[in-house]
């Protein structure tokens, strides 16, 4: 893939899931939000973003709609456009890089602070992994092991709520 964002927001996408609403009173999703990139506590394989935020949009009241956004500038100074709009059905959905299709990625909800995502670039790389948020609500890990035509990679990617 061209930008370092694709395969660091390939799981973000688990941050627009909702936990089940375990009583008849709603509550906040603690996924829905801006979240930004913290390049200092991350470990990436090629140069990290100058800046990166992550907004996702409230799962839905099936809990199961996943949507959301990524603006930034890459390290080489090119702006980061992309988007997500799918389901956490395990099935795969197009993830858009200015204005194009540039992978598939499906989610799957672990538990209510973890979900798992695999995604499949146009240009053969593979990625799968985990997007853990912090028992707080502050803190997304994202952990996951890349394929591509330059190799194998595990990177971490860290994002703090705004």
């Amino acid at each position: 893939m061209k930008n370092l964002a694709f395969f660091a927001s390939i799981l973000l996408g688990a941050m627009a899931l909702s936990q089940s609403q375990a009583d008849a009173q709603p509550k906040p999703d603690p996924w829905a939000g801006s979240w930004k990139f913290d390049a200092a506590k991350s470990q990436l394989h090629a140069p990290a973003p100058k800046e990166e935020t992550v907004t996702s949009e409230p799962s839905g009241p099936d809990g199961k709609t996943v949507k959301y956004s990524v603006h930034g500038v890459a390290a080489d100074g090119s702006p980061i456009n992309e988007s997500y709009d799918g389901k956490a059905d395990s099935q795969p959905y197009p993830f858009i890089a200015n204005g194009q299709e540039v992978a598939k990625i499906s989610y799957h909800r672990d538990s209510a602070h973890q979900y798992s995502s695999k995604g499949a670039g146009a240009d053969g790389s593979t990625s799968a992994g985990t997007v853990t948020l912090s028992q707080d609500g502050k803190t997304i890990t994202v952990k996951e092991h890349v394929k591509s035509k330059t190799g194998e990679f595990d990177q971490t990617v860290i994002y703090h709520k705004q």
